[in-house]
């Protein structure tokens, strides 16, 4: 091959144009020696090696994992590039992957030119997968599917095809590093070719191709080069996730899941590496498809200058829409900050502190626990649970029967009756036990409510409570009380001036623990880490926090009635139910959180 000489700074540019590694241009204006009398190229013989595949965060279980890697045997085409053209020079080389990570390794590749392209394509493919039976009826919704090797009667398996995958990358054989070979890069070649044939050097045309895909995601910050997306906690793996939702796709997982697991708290996930870091990934992924739907629905760059700043995301399938505030210069889900003060309660019974939170508006002044309060002893259990007493969200969220909320007995309350509706007969005296918690001589499932096909009908007056109904301590720390409806109602009418909605509406600011410092929070029920320390989803979760009052009948405050997705999580939401003060009586079984209020 015969070439024009031509200057080096030329040569550079020219050569770069599909460069797999970020490298400045040589400041040598001389042209680059080479075998052809001039010739803008290198001849050797080279060594190639690298990972083929997309690299996504560990316990991050949105992908299959079959489709990550180039499967083991697969082959690699190496096209040797025109140094001057970056067409294909007819000359190609044909390597495999050696192991089911996507690693290769080509020792000798004999090429007149140091520039080449890299081309894996991953066939399509139908694979058997399963999970287990106790997850069947919710297969739809599983994010993770094993693979199974010998099929059993404990599980089932499903065909399901592996869409074709092509990944691509143009490499500098001179360049000695390691070589990622991934859905970034290869997306990035196109646009290089692009911004160099408008004139741009290969530097500005490589940032520009990284800064296009980044920010047409939302993202306005460098990440590093995509050619070294090795490591799976990187930013750049999280991207290589991100890319794979479209604007639909993103919308409808923030409709069914997002928003719960957003607002789903820490504490859940405590005490165990694998679920932490499955959070911290979660909540990271969240952040990313905000950003990109912030993008698309036209919010423009969350700034410096825009911290505060409010949005709305429009949500799939609905009119319905999603809150955002932009923090820390990211587009989040949530609702701009109110004035409130954060605290501390230590409760002396037993050395427990808890955050507390204090609002001066509307005139008043209100100092509430900013979280459920989880006190137990022998008297007081800290939820009871009638089928299983080890459940563990029981324990760690604090519920309680309403009779050891408000801390009084079977004594202080006068009641007409509670009879079976069914056919089966349960004695006064053992149902008694059954709504007081205490089921020492009761066969477990009894008194079940809704067992058997029967209900409860059960009807009582107001319990006799030894103090004033405005300050009744219950099972609450020392100077602290259990709240009256009217005490809920104040501080929800307070925040909805704040937001210009009214108070019913005003609830979930309460969830947005930056906005108003209260910390409410969804449940991610359904969490379970295999035997390989993989996370498998079986629930969306729910939102049901319902919590004790003291008010004249056996009563309750409750939000969201038990939606088990974040269905519109803003001002405007699908119907009234997003707070309710439940006069009604409260089955015995029923489990009730605590939010003192100081006195």
């Amino acid at each position: 091959m015969n070439y024009s000489k031509i200057s080096g700074q030329f040569v550079c540019k020219m050569a770069m144009l599909l460069a797999f590694v970020f490298a400045a241009c040589s400041e040598d204006n001389s042209p680059i020696n080479g075998a052809h009398g001039g010739a803008a190229e290198e001849q050797g013989v080279y060594a190639l090696a690298g990972r083929v595949g997309d690299v996504y965060p560990k316990l991050l279980l949105a992908v299959d994992e079959n489709s990550m890697q180039a499967p083991k045997g697969s082959s690699i085409t190496v096209y040797e590039l025109d140094s001057l053209t970056l067409d294909t020079t007819g000359r190609s080389f044909v390597g495999s992957v050696n192991d089911d990570k996507g690693h290769f390794v080509i020792d000798s590749l004999d090429f007149d030119s140091p520039y080449v392209l890299i081309e894996e394509i991953v066939p399509a493919r139908d694979t058997c997968l399963y999970v287990s039976d106790w997850l069947l009826p919710l297969v739809e919704n599983q994010l993770r599917y094993e693979k199974l090797e010998n099929p059993s009667s404990e599980t089932q398996c499903f065909e399901r095809t592996l869409k074709a995958k092509e990944f691509r990358a143009v490499v500098d054989l001179r360049k000695k590093e390691k070589i990622s070979v991934n859905s970034l890069t290869t997306a990035k070649v196109t646009l290089l070719q692009k911004y160099i044939a408008e004139g741009k050097t290969f530097a500005e045309a490589s940032q520009m191709a990284e800064h296009k895909i980044l920010e047409d995601y939302g993202i306005y910050e460098d990440l590093g080069s995509f050619e070294k997306m090795f490591d799976d906690d990187s930013e750049l793996s999280y991207v290589n996730e991100l890319i794979r939702y479209t604007d639909s796709s993103a919308r409808e997982k923030l409709l069914w899941e997002d928003v719960v697991g957003n607002y789903v708290s820490p504490k859940e996930y405590a005490g165990n590496g694998q679920m932490k870091k499955y959070y911290q990934n979660m909540k990271k992924m969240i952040d990313y498809r905000i950003g990109f739907l912030a993008k698309v629905d036209g919010l423009g760059q969350c700034t410096e200058a825009r911290e505060n700043d409010v949005g709305e995301i429009k949500l799939f399938y609905t009119p319905n829409y999603v809150n955002v505030v932009c923090r820390s210069k990211k587009w989040t889900m949530g609702f701009k900050s109110v004035e409130h003060t954060k605290g501390l309660l230590v409760d002396n019974r037993d050395g427990r502190s808890y955050e507390t939170v204090t609002y001066n508006l509307g005139g008043t002044s209100q100092t509430w626990m900013a979280e459920d309060l989880v006190y137990a002893d022998s008297t007081h259990p800290a939820c009871q649970d009638y089928i299983d007493k080890s459940y563990a969200a029981c324990r760690e969220n604090g519920r309680y029967v309403w009779l050891h909320a408000m801390d009084i007995g079977l004594d202080d309350v006068n009641m007409f009756w509670i009879r079976w509706q069914g056919g089966d007969t349960v004695s006064y005296q053992d149902c008694l036990k059954v709504f007081s918690g205490d089921l020492d001589s009761v066969v477990p499932g009894t008194c079940m409510q809704g067992s058997l096909g029967g209900h409860w009908d059960y009807v009582y007056t107001n319990p006799l409570l030894r103090s004033n109904l405005n300050a009744h301590q219950g099972i609450c720390p020392d100077g602290w009380r259990i709240p009256t409806t009217s005490d809920w109602r104040t501080l929800l009418q307070n925040l909805g001036e704040q937001y210009g909605v009214d108070y019913a509406k005003a609830v979930p600011v309460l969830y947005d623990e930056t906005a108003t410092g209260f910390g409410l929070y969804s449940t991610h029920e359904g969490l379970v880490v295999d035997n390989e320390g993989r996370v498998v989803v079986s629930q969306n979760g729910v939102f049901n926090d319902m919590f004790v009052v003291t008010d004249e009948h056996l009563s309750r405050v409750q939000f969201f009635g038990g939606y088990s997705t974040g269905y519109g999580f803003g001002f405007r939401t699908p119907g009234d139910r997003e707070y309710e003060e439940s006069y009604f009586n409260i089955p015995p079984l029923d489990k009730l959180n605590v939010r003192c209020i100081k006195n």
